[in-house]
């Protein structure tokens, strides 16, 4: 057998389903540069020339960043504060300074930049914290463009068009530039399901796959590939028929974005009445217009500690009250649903006391807000100011046991009567519901249906603690299924208890949005979905093309299987 016919025979690698979509061109590889680093000392009469390359690589690199700000803003406005970050690094005066003390001290540019650099990420990687190894992370990307400025090599984005970036990690910059320049989806080596690029790769619906080991080594570059991002799955040297069926999907697919459009103004009813609710998840008060223009009925999710991301700290009361009060507006007369902040040292350290070895287990969600109630205290004032237009929800995340309801609910009733006592008009019946992210909370749903006006259920996190599987880690992402059988009779047990006391409960997590999911969840008995506003339309085709009996009888079959590949095998077969 030829060598090169086994090397071009199809191969299919499985990753982490990071953004929707499917992509169906070649690999383009971006290879990590090993550069010849002079570790000799420079002479004195070199140390000017080496500051000026020091110089100029710094302007270069705030000048793309600059222009990648530029582009964020009319693009996608959430991810321009990240960016900016990546400014502050670049012009950090502390590293700056070290930087040039050691060129003074007779070390090359290159030599003094990869230095300092290391240095400082030597120690954020060895934090346990991921939001200090993601801090390392951001330190790498700025010291690569950094040599690269000091070389004259730029990332050349328009040799992507057309192609797939494979990569070990991309930065939102580089995403955006990509994107202007027709790249149609990404795979990269590593990277969590909720970073900073996946958000942004499913806001501009670039199909992306995350988590593939070895991707730069095991993928040629320019080798036909085919990336599907609703499954996870790879396809490198697809054969003909594979290449068809993909391409056949992408018409068909096409053509389906063109018929949507007209269902804006109608009604997201199955075939035989039954009325699901669709909701979207938003960032940013700029995310309600268009989630409006997709003509959802609602905010189910505003996840309000993306405000910690854009200020470093946690805002004062006034700020979160403009914050609230513009997405309030905005979305009136519809509901909006804040949820509380969903902090932790995985997600935002400052406020937790000391270093956690396990964070997912530790002070987070509703754990960390009973900790800090100084801090609780002032989101609840500020989400009750403005509620005055009637149509806010509070939601408390991470509930797991009884305890935490019954002191967050004093929290808030104190609240309530300090304003009362003002005189501050606000909503005093404003509705308050519970996040269902823990076992411990599906087995207590019916406690919490009692105690609240509504749940509502996030996939992600149910499904990683149900099944002991770190979502965002690669090596068990053949484990990690939010429609495990597991997660499927947490989610019944859950719709029982909220419909046997009259309260709605939804499903705010990545499952919403998947497109197999519509029919099982809608048979499970939900019916209120929230997802990222640009999935509304497609969301509402699928429950419009449902049965709502036949849903039902799906989901009895669901119920029976004892493994993820039989309940995929349901969804994808036609039962």
């Amino acid at each position: 057998m030829n060598p090169a016919d086994d090397v071009a025979r199809e191969r299919v690698l499985k990753g982490i389903p990071a953004s929707p979509g499917i992509a169906v061109g070649r690999a383009f590889v971006l290879s990590v540069e090993s550069p010849t680093i002079r570790h000799e000392r420079i002479s004195p009469n070199e140390v000017d020339a080496e500051l000026a390359r020091f110089a100029i690589a710094i302007d270069v690199s705030t000048r793309e960043l600059y222009k990648a700000v530029e582009i964020a803003r009319t693009e996608k406005g959430t991810v321009t504060s990240i960016i900016e970050s990546f400014i502050h690094i670049v012009n950090d005066p502390t590293i700056t300074a070290s930087i040039v003390d050691r060129i003074r001290h007779g070390y090359a540019a290159e030599w003094a930049v990869i230095a300092e650099y290391d240095t400082h990420k030597s120690l954020l990687y060895a934090a346990r914290d991921a939001v200090m190894r993601e801090r390392a992370q951001d330190l790498e990307h700025v010291k690569e463009r950094l040599l690269a400025a000091m070389r004259n090599r730029q990332l050349s984005h328009e040799s992507a068009a057309g192609a797939a970036v494979v990569a070990g990690s991309v930065t939102p910059q580089d995403m955006l530039f990509f994107r202007q320049n027709q790249t149609l989806g990404f795979v990269t080596e590593v990277g969590g399901i909720n970073s900073h690029t996946c958000i942004l790769a499913r806001d501009l619906g670039i199909p992306a796959v995350i988590g593939v080991r070895n991707a730069t080594t095991v993928i040629p570059t320019a080798a036909p590939m085919i990336v599907d991002g609703y499954s996870g799955v790879i396809i490198v040297y697809p054969t003909a028929e594979t290449r068809a069926e993909y391409e056949s999907k992408l018409h068909q697919a096409e053509e389906y974005r063109q018929r949507l459009g007209e269902l804006r103004d109608q009604s997201s009813t199955t075939v035989d009445g039954v009325h699901v609710a669709l909701l979207a998840n938003i960032d940013t008060p700029d995310d309600v217009d268009t989630a409006m223009m997709q003509g959802c009925e609602g905010i189910g999710l505003v996840r309000t500690e993306v405000m910690l991301a854009q200020h470093g700290r946690y805002p004062s009361m006034e700020e979160q009250t403009s914050w609230y009060t513009d997405i309030a507006e905005r979305a009136f007369p519809q509901p909006v649903t804040f949820r509380a902040f969903d902090v932790g040292s995985d997600k935002f350290r400052e406020g937790i006391p000391h270093h956690e070895d396990n964070p997912a287990l530790g002070l987070r969600g509703i754990r960390f807000l009973l900790y800090r109630p100084d801090i609780f205290a002032q989101q609840i004032f500020a989400v009750l100011r403005a509620s005055a237009h009637r149509n806010v929800r509070f939601m408390l995340p991470m509930v797991s046991v009884y305890e935490e309801l019954q002191q967050a609910k004093e929290i808030i009733e104190a609240c309530r009567q300090a304003l009362i006592a003002e005189g501050v008009d606000f909503d005093r019946a404003m509705p308050v519901g519970v996040m269902i992210e823990t076992p411990a909370a599906a087995l207590l749903a019916d406690v919490f249906a009692s105690e609240t006006d509504f749940l509502s259920i996030g996939t992600n996190d149910l499904a990683q603690y149900a099944l002991a599987t770190d979502r965002t880690n690669e090596l068990v992402a053949d484990i990690f299924d939010a429609s495990h059988p597991a997660v499927l009779r947490m989610i019944r047990m859950i719709v029982d208890a909220a419909d046997a006391h009259g309260r709605t409960v939804s499903v705010c997590g990545e499952l919403a949005g998947h497109a197999a999911a519509t029919e099982m969840l809608v048979g499970l008995g939900i019916r209120e979905l929230s997802v990222a506003p640009r999935l509304v339309l497609e969301v509402k085709q699928r429950v419009r093309a449902t049965q709502y009996a036949d849903a039902r009888q799906l989901v009895e079959k669901l119920l029976r299987c004892t493994s993820t590949l039989g309940v995929h095998a349901l969804l994808t077969e036609g039962r």
